[in-house]
């Protein structure tokens, strides 16, 4: 049975992603807080205790594991977008640098985040919108986290993509997604977690996504 590491499984994408890895017969492997209040709530789930700024704990977590998926992100108190952060706003770049040295040292080869639709060059196909969240609020920081991980992924050896979604909702009825590379299509406003997740499931093993960046939006 092959064994899915998942960072940042108790979030609201992460969760999705620990029942769509199970429900496709996969084994679900969960860094966690020690700490953390929240857990996997999928009784196949395999917890490790540790955190992802850490790098044996991520090693540890990562041992016999075939893939990696990422749905890291720098918290806020709430979801104004001017609220508080309430994570390390180097988060995003410190973990996926401990989970790219040591995905070369456990021998996993693919891995695929959650990055954000505005990151890199997909700032371009961004509305005024988006593009006053990243200039003008704390939105930005998670923003410059996803920059500096993409950067991480892309100066790696692995086989990674990074995945950036419109914006996020709690809809939990399954829809279509659209999906465009390099601005080849375009995208409606919003997306689904559970439809995020299902998408990284979908193109786990799919080599035309390899070393690329697909933004995604529900059709």
């Amino acid at each position: 049975m092959r064994r899915i590491c998942i960072f940042g499984a108790t979030g609201r994408t992460g969760k999705h992603l620990v029942n769509v890895v199970a429900e496709r017969g996969m084994t679900p492997v969960c860094l966690v807080r020690k700490e953390s209040k929240e857990k996997p709530v999928h009784k196949s789930a395999v917890l490790v205790e540790g955190s992802p700024l850490v790098y044996d704990d991520v090693k540890r977590a990562l041992t016999d594991c075939d893939a990696v998926l990422v749905a890291l992100n720098v918290a806020r108190k709430s979801d104004w977008p001017w609220a508080k952060l309430v994570s390390p706003p180097d988060l995003l770049e410190v973990s996926m640098t401990n989970i790219v040295k040591a995905m070369g040292e456990t021998g996993a080869k693919r891995i695929i985040t959650v990055s954000a639709w505005g990151v890199g060059d997909s700032y371009a196909e961004a509305n005024g919108i988006f593009r006053f969240l990243i200039n003008k609020t704390n939105v930005g920081t998670a923003y410059a986290g996803h920059e500096q991980q993409e950067k991480v992924l892309k100066e790696s050896n692995l086989d990674w993509t990074a995945v950036r979604p419109v914006g996020l909702t709690n809809n939990t009825k399954h829809c279509p997604t659209r999906v465009s590379q390099n601005g080849s299509t375009k995208l409606k406003m919003s997306i689904s977690r559970m439809d995020v997740a299902i998408f990284m499931l979908d193109i786990l093993d799919n080599v035309k996504y390899y070393k690329t960046t697909p933004s995604i939006s529900n059709d």
